[in-house]
């Protein structure tokens, strides 16, 4: 008989196709409604969230390691504003416009609290 794992211990952990390359982080566990299904919410480094069926996991420890390759969606690269042009961006996720940081060069949404 196997041990259960609880939710507090699957989040967080980081998620690798079986050719041990990163999808993403465990940011939630889903429910099926209607089915007895239970899937992994992984943020990518996108920041995109992949449903992930239980059933496709083949071993977790330290990390999650899936049974077979699940495609990561790649992040969008934007162009840095040209200086004294009014450029702006929105957060892919929440939608809000985001703020050019040009000590990092890079956008941050305060919304979400990360860089793009």
């Amino acid at each position: 008989m196997s041990a259960s794992i609880g939710q507090s211990k699957m989040i967080g952990k980081q998620v690798y196709n079986p050719n041990a390359t990163l999808v993403g982080t465990v940011a939630d566990i889903g429910l099926v409604p209607g089915q007895k299904e239970i899937t992994l919410q992984v943020r990518t480094a996108a920041g995109a969230i992949m449903d992930i069926k239980w059933e496709e996991i083949s071993a977790v420890g330290d990390v999650v390691i899936l049974s077979k390759d699940k495609e990561v969606p790649k992040m969008e690269v934007k162009p840095a504003p040209v200086a004294g042009a009014a450029a702006t961006t929105n957060c892919p996720t929440c939608g809000k416009t985001a703020t050019w940081i040009p000590q990092y060069q890079r956008w941050y949404c305060y919304n979400c609290k990360k860089y793009l």
